[in-house]
């Protein structure tokens, strides 16, 4: 079989995507608006974090509407409890701001995958050993791109995603610095053009993110 006829797996879908939108809002309807909006804009993975009231609702919902075309990750996993809730939801990844004993052996049990967020080398270095797939360094920018090309040098095969204060602006810096692929929260969606529910608008700004990103 040709490499072209092999299924692209979560894995290879996440990094291919490049940005991941990460959702986090205090109401379920909010939330599900900004993944349309980021559906629209041709994102092609979405992390929901767990704060979201009602966020395994919201994933099944999600999954029903899309089936699986979505890569679907529930993040701000703190424990296990949280992670099999996710898991059985039907998320596809895992993300945690920390290192969380047990949760990527659950996720890899369920076929999906496991971020763990890590800051110094010997948390990176941690991650990796507990099994992570991808290593979310967080926050960014509390370091910047800087810390993450050093992170880089020290763990050249380890994919690394910063999340937290990274932008349209800053990610090329980011991606220049050794990312394979950013995760952006709040500054994904202009304030303004949000609180107005201008779709048209929120779609070119995500569209214009995603070519920045694939440029």
């Amino acid at each position: 079989m040709s490499s072209s006829a092999v299924p692209a797996t979560p894995l290879s879908r996440l990094l291919a995507d490049r940005v991941v939108p990460v959702l986090r809002y205090a109401d379920a309807a909010t939330a599900a608006y900004a993944a349309e909006i980021a559906v629209q804009a041709g994102c092609a993975s979405l992390e929901l974090t767990w704060t979201i009231p009602g966020v395994t609702d919201l994933v099944r919902a999600l999954r029903d509407k899309h089936g699986d075309a979505l890569v679907l990750g529930v993040g701000t996993v703190l424990d296990e409890a949280q992670a099999r809730q996710a898991l059985v939801a039907g998320a596809d990844f895992l993300v945690a701001p920390g290192l969380v004993p047990g949760i990527a052996d659950m996720a890899h049990a369920a076929g999906a995958l496991c971020l763990l967020g890590a800051f110094t080398p010997s948390e990176v270095l941690a991650a990796g050993r507990a099994g992570a797939d991808i290593v979310k360094i967080f926050p960014a920018d509390t370091g910047g791109p800087r810390h993450l090309a050093a992170l880089k040098s020290v763990f050249p095969d380890v994919a690394l995603c910063p999340t937290g204060g990274v932008t349209r602006q800053n990610m090329g810096d980011y991606f220049a610095a050794g990312a394979a692929l950013v995760g952006i929260g709040g500054n994904l969606y202009d304030k303004a053009a949000f609180a107005a529910r201008d779709t048209a608008a929120l779609v070119r700004q995500v569209v214009r993110t995603r070519e920045v990103a694939h440029g």
